[in-house]
């Protein structure tokens, strides 16, 4: 029993082994292409389908997988080695509509159309064949589309752009038929032969210089605008201080008037109060005169006449008779002196 142990591990560990062997593994980001190498009929070579991320059978010398990515990706073509991938290439060499040769720096973004990847390895074989096929039909196709510019229009990002859009839809017709499909394109740069380089930047320099003359014609214009408003405000606000004051002395005025108005009205008013006063007092002093004319006219009258008369005479400078006399008589006197009984 001991012996057989090690025999049973052995078998097992054989059998794991090649268990794994027999299978083979799709990433989440890949689609397997499976070929059988042994088969009669329909049944060698290529099978008609895409076989999608998992472990999948792969017996020895009968299955052949190919894995290919089923993710987007980037060629570029570019005139710097040190910014290519293993699948970019050298740049694109367009000859534009005037004549001039313009270098396109670009990058071509791809995949592989959904459920077509057995047909591309049918068409293009194992691994990167199909990078071969796009690099070939991408340059064909974008050096007509872009071959429609002039020299001027390689400078005018707008233009690239609308020429790179046209570009997507003749290079996905191109290679739909391969099973691939672009998705984008993107252009990075642009550079002309060194004599026409120069050339362009000497008539950029000059356009450049012709739209300066413009720029500060323009700015002396507004100059001139700006003045004119300046001196237009300079006279609005003059006016509108003239306007002020002159209304401010209005003001003024009118409340100098109004306070004299009142000032008179209140004059006025103490001078009625005081006439009405004075007035009533005459009336009241003219009454008690006439009422002692009226006493003064009666008896009584009389009487009190005598009595003022009475009490101014001095007595010590009246001499009497020694014989006797009525003067002492205070009735007799009175009736002397014009009492009336």
């Amino acid at each position: 029993m001991k012996r057989s142990i090690p025999w049973t591990a052995a078998v097992v560990a054989f059998l794991l082994a090649l268990l794994v062997a027999s299978m083979v593994r799709v990433g989440p980001d890949e689609v397997g292409v499976l070929t059988r190498n042994v088969g009669f009929g329909s049944q060698g070579g290529v099978v008609s389908e895409d076989f999608g991320p998992g472990w999948h059978l792969n017996v020895p010398m009968i299955h052949h997988w190919t894995i290919l990515p089923a993710r987007v990706r980037r060629v570029e073509l570019t005139k710097d080695p040190r910014h290519r991938s293993p699948l970019g290439d050298d740049a694109l060499l367009v000859q534009s509509s005037d004549g001039d040769r313009v270098i396109v720096d670009l990058e071509v973004f791809y995949r592989i159309l959904p459920g077509h990847a057995h047909k591309l390895v049918q068409d293009s074989g194992v691994g990167d064949g199909h990078v071969r096929v796009l690099k070939s039909l991408a340059r064909d196709s974008l050096r007509v589309v872009f071959g429609t510019l002039d020299t001027e229009q390689f400078y005018d990002p707008q233009a690239r752009h609308e020429k790179s859009r046209e570009a997507i839809t003749e290079l996905r017709a191109a290679l739909a038929p391969r099973s691939l499909e672009v998705v984008d394109i993107l252009v990075l740069d642009i550079e002309f032969e060194p004599k026409y380089e120069q050339k362009i930047k000497d008539k950029k320099l000059a356009d450049q210089s012709g739209e300066l003359n413009k720029a500060q014609a323009r700015s002396a214009k507004e100059r001139a605008v700006v003045a004119g408003i300046q001196l237009e405000t300079t006279k609005q606000v003059k006016l509108i201080e003239t306007t002020a004051e002159a209304e401010s002395a209005r003001i003024r005025a009118e409340a100098e008037k109004h306070a004299a108005q009142r000032r008179a009205e209140a004059d006025l008013y103490r001078s009625q109060l005081t006439a009405k006063g004075n007035l009533a007092v005459a009336r009241a002093e003219a009454k008690v005169k006439r009422a002692k004319t009226a006493a003064l006219g009666g008896s009584g009258g009389a009487n009190l006449a005598a009595l003022e008369a009475v009490s101014k005479i001095k007595i010590d400078s009246i001499a009497f008779p020694t014989g006797g006399s009525d003067w002492f008589d205070v009735r007799t006197m009175a009736t002397r002196l014009g009492a009336r009984p």
